[in-house]
C-alpha cells in the first residue's frame, strides 16, 4: 500500500524524481504492464514563453503520442496531421531549466526517454507550417511572396503559379502572402508567371510512376496504380467545389506513358456522374477503362509550358487535373 501511494505520489507532481524501478526497468529494456499504464501528469507550454499547463499520458506512451495529447491540451494540434511526422519542434526543460534540442525519436517509450534524463517539463515550438500540393513544408517567413513559397517547395515559378486551395486565380507573384500556420495551397504549371527559368529544388526526370505515387501515399493520397490491357494508369480521388460540381470530389484516371516521366501525362477521364447541371465540359464520349465507363476530359498543356520531366511529375499534374475543376490554369489550344 505504501509503495502505491508513493507511485501515486510520484505520478501526479512532475517535479519528483522517477522511481528507482523505472529506472532498473529501462536498465533491463522492460517494464511491467502494471507501469506502462500508469497515468502521470506533465506539463506543457507553447515556447517561447507560453504559459504552463498540465494533462496525463500513459508512461507506456511513445513520446509521439505524449506530444499529440499535449498539443491537444494546448488547442492547437501538431502539423502536418497523420500519417506525416510532425514538423513542430518537440523540446523537453532540462534539470538546469534550459530548453533541451528538438526530440527526434518519437516512437521511444515514455518510460525509457524519462529513464533516460528526460524532464516531465515540454515545450512546442509550433512552426509556419504550410501544404502545397501534397508536400507539407515550413515556410521562411510569414510574409513570403507566391513566387518564393513555390521556390522553397521545389517549384520553378517560371513554370508554376501559386492558387489558394480552391481559388480560381493566381496569387500576384511578387505580393507578399501573410501566411497563416496549416494554410494549403496549388502549385499548377500555366505559366502564368514567366519570367527567368530557375533551376527545380526537386530533381526529376528519372523517377518511375511507382516512385511518385509512393511518395504521395506517404503524403497520405488516396490513389493507386491500374491497368487495362497494355495501359498503365493512376487512379486518384480529389477535392472539388461542390457547388457547382455534383459532388465535393472526384475520382479520376490518369493514363501513364511506357516512357513516363520522358512521356509526359495529358489530360485525364472523369466519371460520368461528375457534372454541372448535369452536363461537364470538354468530355469525350464515355468508355469504359477500369471497373467502369470513363470520360475523356480535353484538360492539356499550353504548347508555350509544355510537360517538362525535370520540372512535371504525377503530383504536380493531379494539381494540374483539378485546375478543370476550378476554372483555372490552362485552355486547350
Amino acid at each position: 500500500m505504501e509503495q502505491q501511494e508513493q507511485h501515486f505520489e510520484w505520478s501526479e507532481h512532475p517535479d519528483l524524481a522517477v522511481p528507482g524501478h523505472i529506472l532498473e526497468g529501462a536498465e533491463r529494456g522492460t517494464l511491467s504492464s502494471e507501469f506502462t499504464g500508469l497515468h502521470v501528469s506533465l506539463s506543457i507550454q507553447r515556447l517561447p514563453s507560453g504559459h504552463a499547463t498540465h494533462f496525463h499520458s500513459h508512461l507506456g506512451d511513445t513520446l509521439l503520442r505524449v506530444y499529440e495529447k499535449a498539443a491537444e491540451a494546448l488547442h492547437e494540434p501538431l502539423l502536418p496531421p497523420k500519417p506525416h511526422m510532425p514538423l513542430d519542434l518537440l523540446r523537453y526543460r532540462t534539470k538546469h531549466h534550459e530548453w533541451h534540442a528538438p526530440t527526434s525519436c518519437l516512437d521511444t517509450p515514455l518510460w525509457e526517454a524519462l529513464a533516460e534524463g528526460m524532464t516531465r517539463h515540454l515545450g512546442i515550438d509550433y512552426q509556419l507550417i504550410v501544404r502545397v500540393n501534397a508536400k507539407w513544408g515550413i515556410a521562411s517567413s510569414p510574409h513570403t511572396t507566391p513566387r518564393a513559397l513555390l521556390t522553397e517547395f521545389g517549384f520553378d515559378a517560371a513554370q508554376f503559379s501559386l492558387y489558394r486551395h480552391d481559388g480560381s486565380e493566381p496569387l500576384p507573384p511578387d505580393v507578399p502572402l501573410h501566411l497563416r500556420r496549416g494554410e494549403r495551397f496549388e502549385a499548377q504549371k500555366d505559366g502564368r508567371y514567366g519570367g527567368t527559368a530557375s533551376p527545380s529544388l526537386v530533381p526529376r526526370g528519372l523517377q518511375t510512376i511507382e516512385d511518385d505515387i509512393e511518395l504521395l501515399k506517404l503524403n497520405g493520397e488516396p490513389l493507386s496504380l491500374l491497368s487495362h490491357g497494355q495501359q498503365r494508369f493512376v487512379e486518384v480521388l480529389i477535392p472539388i467545389p461542390s457547388p457547382p460540381w455534383s459532388s465535393s470530389s472526384a475520382r479520376i484516371l490518369i493514363a501513364v506513358p511506357s516512357n513516363y516521366p520522358a512521356g509526359g501525362l495529358d489530360a485525364f477521364y472523369v466519371a460520368p456522374g461528375i457534372t454541372i447541371n448535369g452536363t461537364i465540359d470538354r468530355a469525350q464520349p464515355a468508355q469504359p477503362l477500369p471497373g467502369k465507363q470513363w470520360n475523356l476530359i480535353s484538360w492539356h498543356y499550353s504548347a508555350k509550358r509544355p510537360w517538362n520531366p525535370r520540372l512535371d511529375d504525377l503530383q504536380s499534374h493531379i494539381a494540374h487535373c483539378r485546375g478543370f475543376f476550378l476554372r483555372r490554369g490552362v485552355v486547350a489550344e
